[in-house]
């Protein structure tokens, strides 16, 4: 028998038992359960048992094409930006592209066209334990918190601004058995009730948490000082004075339990929902204003429908039905706006978008649905199907199986999207819509009894699925890199509450441990971020090796192929390969070693010199001076096209041991053509309008050279000079006809490779003095009754005025020559100069013509000698 530490993040006190290997094979099975335990299971809770049915069949199908209503949606404005949803359609959207761009384009770049893309993706790490169940796990509006209750009735509060402090596999553990990494706020000891806290709520100031308990009491408390004072809410209706008799202290002769409470968006009244009925409270009144008994079972979720003016209630209930209310009608009647029909089993929750519009709940029948308040039934819908049940006879959601329903859906159904794939068993499954600032609330996300957290698109396809079985331990810092070999726990987490961050792709989400009711308690709250290829399984010893093996390839590439490539450079030099070990050595330019091509390579033994074209041979880096930046390819992308930039070093040593391999993407080398090559991707760098850019190796197309088919150019550096010189083996501008060529104006130019000037923009008050002066001038253009000859699609493109990058390098005056903008970028070109023209440029203009070559060193030692 093996002790396996719960979902590997070291919940205090939680341990499974797992039988070794050689045991029976179904013990594996993840649907197996004992006949014993299983048995238990009935006895204890009395619940029907059911044979599992497979969901793909005979079911909703799975999406993978996304559907028109959904698409209708993003489309409208209502979810997000429309031109990004344009863009992401067409197939033109690029997240790094636009970030990249960000500071060089004249309009801002939208946050949510970029952080929309950006989706929690990762698994999640352990960071914090209980020995008791979590019911609610929510970030605060801003996130600057995060909140839980437990069964235990204690409630935690979290900074989440202050770093996570790992200390050892369990975090630190405290007396009640919670062991975290988070920096805790504050840990509030909650009234007694009724067998758990069921929900919980932070006040939009962060100020105060109300919580419920099953009672006909809601208890409010400050969470940002040291007091316990904990006031009472209390939704009862005055009772007349009664003889005393035995109860229990806790009961105080309950008349029902409020399984749900909310703050209104001012934090001045509360909305509950319990035994059948609605409430709200007025905090600055103290009083209770609303009381509704509006369903014929439990009200297990209820929340407000708007941000703004707090009117319109919804409630969800286990009679399958959402209902809308309207404080402003309720003095004449008691009945519903309108209802929401579409589940066949009992709500678990329902959440508001805020807009007083669009609302999602969570269903017993394993579906979550949207809704359009606009498209409710009318009260004499509801009541003429009220009687009428749909669902499963008998069926209890606290066992771990859906039976086959009887229907798919209800036959009023009113819902406009249904999202599938999730399991909404065990306990009240909770859904969300994701945060407006970063992602348009254009995605919703769902907790599941099958540990496997959902997040759909609206438009029905399912975009990530975050497996709590994969969650590693508390002892991992959860922004590090996963490691190599994540092997699954041998539970699935029940995750009854997730909540994603407003600011950051970051996502919690609550689990519990114990597999049946009454058998086990446990409960791991994992985070879950956005984790790039730079955090992906892996040690640095493996980029190491493996950008060794892809060198040596490259080499062995170079030297057996595209030799008399048409259009190629006369090179004088023959190819060869450098067999010489760097494993002690200095990778400087001051030796040019010779070397012999091997005879099993196919071609006869040469005695050649390798040329490096006044470059060090092996890697190095480039400083341009005037900038005071280094050649980067941007996001260390490796696709066509991308462009080469100017970024600072995101690396600060020069020793090839000691450098991060994601700063590969600022380290170079010169192949034995002169191509200028990125150590990140092997591919080479090319000229493509004046800009530089990566360039993968493509066929020889007519007439050649071409734009797209030519030779690779060649670069050359001049120590005394510290330039970079640009040698090409055709115009250049590659025209399209032999007479547009017929000039050789290019052969007389030097090409230089420098860097652009970006200027911060100008403020408001230079905008107005700008205006000004230009009104004087040209009177009739302040009115804007000055002739133009743009058209609108330039004007709409801003082609009007040239920007950094467009301006001639010989054409800019004192003022486009200054480089003071915030922002680290800065772009790259190949400038055309005369001679002339090189010598009478500026002093600034020639420091953005001069680079610093800075080789990386295998060894610590300048020397050359092996570090020890």
């Amino acid at each position: 028998m093996q002790i396996v530490s719960a979902t590997n993040a070291g919940a205090p006190n939680v341990q499974v038992e797992v039988e070794e290997e050689g045991d029976d094979e179904d013990e594996n099975d993840s649907d197996y359960i004992d006949d014993e335990e299983d048995e238990e299971d009935v006895n204890h809770w009395n619940m029907p048992q059911y044979t599992r049915w497979d969901r793909n069949h005979d079911w909703w199908p799975q999406v993978t094409e996304p559907r028109e209503e959904g698409l209708s949606l993003l489309m409208g404005g209502e979810f997000g930006r429309v031109q990004h949803q344009l863009k992401a359609r067409s197939g033109h959207r690029n997240v790094a592209r636009s970030l990249l761009n960000k500071g060089l384009n004249s309009r801002p770049t939208h946050r949510e066209d970029i952080t929309s893309e950006i989706l929690p993706n990762s698994s999640g790490t352990a960071v914090a334990a209980y020995p008791a169940n979590a019911y609610v796990g929510q970030f605060s509006s801003d996130s600057a918190f995060y909140y839980t209750c437990v069964r235990n009735f204690r409630l935690h509060v979290y900074d989440m601004k202050a770093p996570y402090k790992l200390r050892g596999p369990h975090g630190r553990e405290h007396d009640d058995g919670h062991a975290t990494t988070m920096e805790i706020i504050k840990t509030i000891q909650a009234a007694p009730g009724r067998w758990t806290i069921t929900d919980s709520h932070l006040s939009p100031d962060n100020q105060r948490m109300i919580y419920a308990s099953i009672s006909s009491t809601v208890y409010m408390t400050s969470t940002l000082d040291s007091s316990r004072e904990q006031i009472p809410i209390s939704f009862k209706d005055p009772a007349p004075q009664r003889s005393r008799r035995t109860v229990h202290p806790w009961d105080d002769d309950d008349q029902f339990g409020i399984w749900s409470c909310k703050f209104s968006a001012d934090g001045n009244e509360v909305i509950a929902g319990g035994s059948s009925m609605i409430f709200v409270y007025d905090l600055i009144a103290d009083k209770r204003t609303v009381k509704i008994a509006g369903h014929t079972d439990d009200v297990n979720s209820c929340c407000w429908a708007d941000t703004a003016s707090g009117n319109v209630l919804i409630s969800a209930s286990d009679d399958t039905f959402v209902k809308v209310w309207d404080r402003r009608s309720l003095s004449a009647t008691q009945k519903p706006s309108g209802v929401l029909i579409g589940h066949t089993e009992g709500i678990t929750y329902v959440s508001a978008k805020g807009d007083g519009r669009y609302v999602i709940s969570n269903g017993k029948d394993q579906i979550l649905r949207l809704w359009d308040l606009r498209m409710m039934r009318s009260n004499s819908e509801f009541e003429s199907v009220a009687r009428q049940h749909y669902g499963v006879p008998h069926f209890d959601y606290r066992g771990d199986k859906y039976p086959r329903p009887r229907y798919k859906a209800h036959p009023l159904d009113c819902s406009v999207s249904k999202f599938i794939g999730h399991e909404v068993l065990r306990t009240l499954i909770r859904c969300h819509f994701s945060p407006a600032e970063t992602t348009g609330q254009q995605y919703i996300y769902s907790g599941s009894s099958d540990g496997r957290i959902h997040i759909w698109s609206l438009d029905g396809r399912v975009v990530e699925v975050l497996d709590r079985q994969y969650t590693l331990p508390m002892a991992l810092d959860p922004s590090g890199p996963d490691p190599a070999d994540i092997k699954p726990s041998p539970i699935k987490p029940c995750v009854r509450d997730v909540s994603w961050h407003s600011q950051q792709p970051i996502l919690m989400s609550t689990g519990w441990l114990g597999r049946r009711w009454g058998l086990s308690e446990g409960s791991v709250i994992a985070r879950h971020e956005f984790k790039g290829l730079s955090k992906l399984g892996g040690s640095l010893e493996d980029w190491v090796e493996r950008n060794k093996a892809e060198r040596s390839d490259r080499v062995h590439r170079g030297a057996t192929s595209h030799l008399g490539m048409p259009g190629a450079f006369d090179i004088e030099e023959d190819y060869g390969m450098d067999d010489t070990s760097d494993d002690d050595m200095v990778i400087t330019g001051d030796d040019e070693p010779k070397t012999e091509m091997p005879t099993e390579l196919g071609v006869p033994p040469l005695n050649v010199e390798l040329n490096s074209y006044g470059f060090p041979q092996g890697y190095f880096m480039l400083r341009c001076i005037g900038a005071a930046r280094v050649l980067d390819v941007a996001q260390g992308f490796v696709e066509d096209g991308t462009d080469v930039i100017l970024w600072h070093p995101t690396d600060s040593s020069q020793v090839e041991s000691m450098r991060r391999p994601e700063s590969n993407n600022q380290v170079f080398f010169i192949d034995t053509t002169g191509a200028l090559c990125s150590r990140h991707s092997g591919h080479a760098l090319d000229v493509e309008k004046e800009k530089l850019v990566l360039r993968h190796r493509r066929p020889v197309s007519q007439p050649f050279p071409n734009a797209y088919s030519h030779p690779l150019p060649r670069f050359v550096y001049h120590p005394e000079a510290k330039e970079i010189t640009v040698i090409f083996a055709s115009d250049p501008s590659y025209p399209t006809s032999r007479r547009d060529s017929s000039s050789g104006l290019w052969k007389e130019k030097t090409y230089y490779l420098s860097s652009v000037p970006v200027r911060r923009p100008p403020t408001l008050i230079d905008n107005a003095s700008t205006l000004i002066n230009t009104a004087i001038s040209r009177p009739l253009s302040f009115f804007g009754m000055a002739p133009s000859n743009s058209t609108p699609e330039q004007v709409f493109d801003g082609e009007i005025d040239l920007t950094e990058h467009e301006l001639a390098e010989q054409d800019r005056n004192e003022a486009e020559e200054i480089d003071d903008s915030i922002d680290a970028l800065r772009p790259v070109k190949v400038v055309a100069l005369t001679a002339e023209e090189a010598a009478n440029a500026s002093e600034k203009a020639k420091l953005r013509r001069q680079w610093e070559i800075l080789p990386i060193r295998v060894s610590k030692h300048r020397t050359g000698m092996p570090s020890r």
